[in-house]
């Protein structure tokens, strides 16, 4: 099955579109110098457009001619390119048809290859399958063709052996962030991760400590400065009491007398009512103030 063109024959192609090229070429490349050299001015303007309108209409005869040319070369081949594009349509359905079938046996291969990996991992992975599961080992170019199950296996039992060595490695260190430090392992699988993660919390725990200790000594130096605040003030105090007992004692030895007041004499005579005269003598008695008649 083959196909083949009847007509035109290789020879009957158009190899070349002959024209007066040439001629054409220098006469008008000729007449162009001439339009180059003119300079119009706003009385020549009418002569300026009906020049360009002359040049115009020269160039649209030129692209005409070379559309005409380009839909009759054409024709032939857009009738053949129609044509191949029918049949090739027939040949494409079966071609869908067949490549939908190998899809899906390759498809079958591919889920039988993983059930192969996923039955090895099964069998090898041990106490590790709690926490490193398939997802984290499967890598889906295994189920490439060029992939030989050798190969995959061969670097699974590498990659668990390489995992369970860094756990025993994490585990030696006897860190108290050991589950922290695995964590991160066993999310990047990558043991200078974990280091740098160890190294981390280490940091911030010595940090702390410093901050911790740091705070206690001022506490202390705040507590003795308290504490011997606190003594001053006690001594003053008990220096303020003694003075006071001492103050007391001595008043309680010499009790003090108070002295007598001091009497003045003065004689008077009054002129009132019988009852200003003896409220006045009830105000001397009241007052203690001795009183008697001027002789």
């Amino acid at each position: 099955m083959e196909l083949k063109i009847v007509s035109p024959q290789e020879g009957g192609f158009v190899k070349e579109i002959k024209w007066n090229n040439e001629e054409l070429k220098a006469e008008i490349a000729e007449k162009m110098q001439e339009y180059k050299s003119l300079v119009f001015t706003e009385e020549t303007m009418k002569d300026a457009k009906a020049d360009r309108a002359k040049l115009n209409k020269l160039k649209t005869a030129f692209e005409d001619e070379r559309k005409r040319i380009k839909k009759l070369c054409m024709e032939p081949y857009e009738t053949f390119e129609k044509q191949v594009k029918e049949v090739i349509a027939l040949i494409e359905e079966p071609i869908r048809l067949i490549d939908q079938q190998i899809k899906e046996v390759e498809e079958r291969k591919k889920l039988e290859k993983k059930g192969q990996i996923l039955e090895y991992y099964e069998e090898h992975i041990g106490a590790l399958k709690g926490v490193l599961p398939f997802e984290k080992l499967f890598k889906q170019e295994y189920l490439n063709a060029s992939k030989s199950m050798k190969s995959i296996t061969e670097e699974m039992s590498g990659a668990i052996q390489r995992v369970n060595n860094d756990l025993d490695t994490i585990e030696g260190f006897g860190s108290k962030y050991e589950l922290q430090i695995k964590d991160v392992y066993l999310r990047t699988l990558d043991l200078s991760s974990a280091m740098q993660e160890k190294a981390r919390l280490e940091e911030v725990e010595q940090r702390l400590a410093e901050k911790k200790e740091e705070e206690r000594k001022a506490q202390e130096i705040a507590a003795k400065a308290a504490a011997s605040k606190q003594s001053e003030e006690r001594s003053e105090s008990e220096k303020i009491e003694e003075t006071r007992a001492a103050e007391q004692k001595v008043e309680e030895k010499e009790p003090q007398t108070s002295p007598e007041p001091q009497l003045f004499q003065m004689d008077f005579r009054i002129w009132g009512t019988r009852e200003q005269i003896m409220g006045l003598r009830q105000y001397l008695i009241d007052h203690n103030i001795r009183f008697g008649k001027v002789e």
